[in-house]
């Protein structure tokens, strides 16, 4: 043991002879000694509790001797541990560990970690910490997103226009669940001018750091349209270009399957591709910029093709589960039905709020 001590062993470590009792010490590479307790060491930092200057964090590379009065467990390169404590000569040449086995010289620069006995070494306290995170990313957290917006007119004419949409989402640090209804209203003097209803629901599942695979599906209403219902259902894969937590830049790419039946009895049916562009930037505290895109063409036929924009400014209100979101949605149908515009636009003011995550 006394030879595989020697050439094993991991940061350097010296110390002063001195009586037993004398407390712990860290000399460091610019002349410093700190007296106090050292707690652990691994890392390549060393903890040292000092009466004066409080609890310090050092780095190994600058410490040339440690002095343990009180019995810890020493950790070699290795992977070999020894109990005891460690001394050097009164010119810092030589150290030495003194454990059950007698005195074990040891040179600088070799010891891996210390730690109290009875305690957790370093390296179990990391594959803690380790296993602690990965738990907390596997985790899901709900929230719940409320949001809605409308008018009211009473006298020469008399309008009420309302509009809403409730988010469900459940997201872990892997994946990504979404739940969505919406819904947009317009009567003037007890004339309906729009009545549309949509929801969907949306899955992602990380592949890798940036890369992800999506699958959605999404049912829609319209009775101004003439349309009895819109079914869309779509696969892909999609890529973070920008993943910070204020800043986020994301698009996907996939098939997909689209049908749709309208009052007048015409149905169609078509396999259309499926793009997608999202975007957030958290301006400010107090301000945060959103912007989406899909895109679904004919397979066959590209010039027939639906495309929706939504671009919004949301600013918080009160503690910041209330927010103002003003923003303006585009739908465009290249191949609407007689009668009827290729383009809808809505300006819009609503009230967000958001629900506590769980």
């Amino acid at each position: 043991m006394f030879n595989a001590a020697r050439g094993i062993l991991g940061i350097g470590v010296l110390m002063l002879a001195c009586p037993t009792g004398y407390g712990d010490a860290v000399f460091t590479s610019d002349g410093s000694k700190i007296v106090g307790t050292i707690e652990r060491m691994g890392g390549e930092k060393l903890v040292i509790v000092s009466s004066i200057a409080g609890r310090l964090e050092i780095d190994t590379s600058k410490i040339t001797a440690v002095a343990i009065d009180n019995q810890l467990n020493v950790e070699f390169k290795s992977g070999d541990r020894l109990v005891g404590t460690l001394d050097v000569s009164a010119d810092q040449s030589t150290s030495v560990m003194r454990s059950a086995l007698g005195e074990v010289p040891v040179e600088p620069k070799q010891i891996a970690s210390i730690w109290p006995v009875g305690g957790e070494s370093p390296t179990e306290l990391s594959l803690r910490k380790e296993v602690d995170q990965a738990k907390v990313a596997l985790t899901p957290k709900w929230s719940v997103t409320l949001e809605a917006g409308g008018s009211s007119t009473e006298g020469n004419t008399e309008t009420l226009e309302a509009r809403g949409r409730v988010d469900i989402t459940r997201k872990t640090d892997n994946d990504l669940l979404n739940f969505y209804l919406a819904a947009k209203y317009y009567d003037q003097n007890d004339i309906r001018s729009t009545n549309e209803y949509r929801g969907g629901i949306r899955y992602e599942n990380a592949i890798s750091e940036r890369w992800y695979w999506y699958t959605r599906v999404e049912l829609e209403f319209d009775e101004f349209e003439n349309l009895d219902v819109r079914s869309t259902a779509a696969a892909g894969a999609g890529y973070y270009w920008i993943k910070r937590p204020d800043h986020e830049l994301k698009n996907a790419v996939g098939l997909g399957y689209r049908h749709e039946s309208y009052s007048n009895g015409v149905s169609d049916d078509q396999a259309v591709l499926d793009f997608s562009l999202n975007y957030r930037l958290d301006v400010a505290p107090w301000l945060q910029f959103t912007h989406a895109t899909v895109y679904s063409p004919d397979f066959q036929d590209t010039a027939d093709y639906r495309l929706d924009f939504d671009t919004a400014l949301q600013l918080p209100l009160e503690d910041g589960r209330f927010k103002l979101k003003l923003g303006v949605n585009h739908e465009y149908n290249s191949r609407p039905q007689p009668g009827l515009e290729r383009l809808d636009t809505t300006y819009y003011a609503n009230l967000v709020f958001q629900l506590k995550d769980s």
